[in-house]
């Protein structure tokens, strides 16, 4: 099954490598204080991500600044939370072809508006967000540093700041001992609290960066 995956996985970079090549975009630096609109994709997979992602969208809206965010759900299903949500959309793997490609109207109005700044949260590198990302119309992308294949223009490194939360955890939980079902649940809260705070410092930084960075 993984060997398919794979297979499939590297077809679709393939595929977007060519469809790349034959675009042209001039990256033009916003400062958010001077966006008018912008274009979140995200991770939409579990609800905490979109609770965070729906407080950062307010925050923005605040601003007077047009928002659209686009949650990819790694899953089937939609959660039920997620309904009639206005200008949250979503995609699930329903709306995937064969090699992992995001197939909608939604996908394809998301790709073509030309968001001043076009801002990338998954903390995951999945396909269908790549995808997205990389064919967008906006002239600015930001997001979370990966390794290639990448298709941003300004990236925020975390890593040195999963290093400081482990290191942290590993201090505190020092000396503790859990066993069975507890240690399972504790795992989980972790896993969850992880998640949460890389999110919100990447959200941070972001919006940090954003609020200083000059025209070239």
């Amino acid at each position: 099954m993984k060997f398919i995956d794979n297979t499939k996985h590297f077809f679709g970079i393939r595929i977007l490598k060519n469809k790349l090549r034959g675009i042209s975009r001039e990256t033009i630096v916003c400062n958010i204080n001077d966006a008018k609109s912008v274009g979140i994709i995200y991770n939409a997979t579990n609800l905490m991500n979109f609770e965070i992602i729906k407080d950062f969208a307010k925050t923005l809206m605040n601003k007077k600044i047009e928002v659209s965010a686009l949650g990819y759900v790694h899953s089937k299903k939609l959660i039920d939370h997620y309904l009639y949500r206005k200008g949250f959309d979503f995609i699930t793997k329903n709306n995937l072809n064969w090699y992992y490609k995001p197939a909608s109207n939604i996908v394809s109005g998301f790709i073509k508006k030309p968001f001043d700044i076009l801002i990338n949260l998954s903390l995951e590198d999945y396909y269908p967000i790549q995808y997205i990302v990389a064919l967008s119309s906006s002239p600015f992308k930001v997001g979370k540093y990966s390794e290639e294949p990448n298709y941003m223009d300004f990236m925020i490194d975390i890593e040195k700041e999963k290093k400081t939360m482990q290191d942290l955890k590993d201090e505190i939980g020092k000396g503790k001992e859990v066993n069975g079902r507890k240690q399972e649940i504790e795992d989980e809260i972790d896993k969850k609290v992880d998640i949460e705070l890389q999110l919100n410092f990447l959200i941070n930084q972001i919006m940090h960066y954003l609020s200083i960075i000059k025209k070239k």
